[in-house]
């Protein structure tokens, strides 16, 4: 690859499986930890929709946690973890990120989770399952998750609320 191709961004698309493949080896287990939630909230449903998944790539854009990790590194995770759902279950999964993440950390997680969840201003009953499952699993006192609960209900508002 030139100069001016990495200059122009103009990336083979072989290279940027190997970077994000590299970058996720990388990762501490506290950040797979830390979005594991959310890719279980996303996927409550039965599937992911698109505006879920753009929130979690804002999320993550925007999160010092995930700040370095280069284009698509995202999506590999995001991947990679709802492979492991399908493979170890979504309790193991989750247990094994409450025993990597300190209190702040699991806030973060649900915070994040949450987000994903109400995307479009409203929280499906599966979603609400999950979110609730969740913060049981991760030990969240139950006025910390009210306060995630109403925060985000606050900033994710749908137009048609009252």
């Amino acid at each position: 690859m030139t100069f001016f191709t990495r200059l122009l961004g103009q990336n083979d698309a072989a290279e940027a499986v190997v970077a994000a493949a590299t970058d996720l080896a990388d990762l501490t287990p506290e950040a797979r930890a830390t979005l594991a939630p959310a890719v279980l909230t996303m996927a409550a449903d039965g599937r992911v929709a698109e505006a879920e998944h753009a929130m979690l790539q804002n999320l993550c854009a925007f999160s010092p946690i995930y700040a370095r990790l280069p284009a698509g590194s995202v999506d590999a995770l995001i991947d990679s973890l709802l492979d492991e759902f399908n493979t170890k279950g979504a309790e193991a999964v989750i247990d094994h990120a409450a025993a990597e993440l300190a209190m702040p950390l699991r806030e973060t997680a649900v915070c994040f989770a949450m987000r994903v969840a109400m995307v479009d201003g409203h929280l499906a009953h599966r979603e609400k399952q999950a979110l609730a499952e969740i913060a049981e699993r991760f030990a969240l006192p139950d006025d910390t998750f009210a306060q995630i609960v109403d925060v985000v209900g606050m900033l994710q508002r749908a137009s048609d609320a009252s």
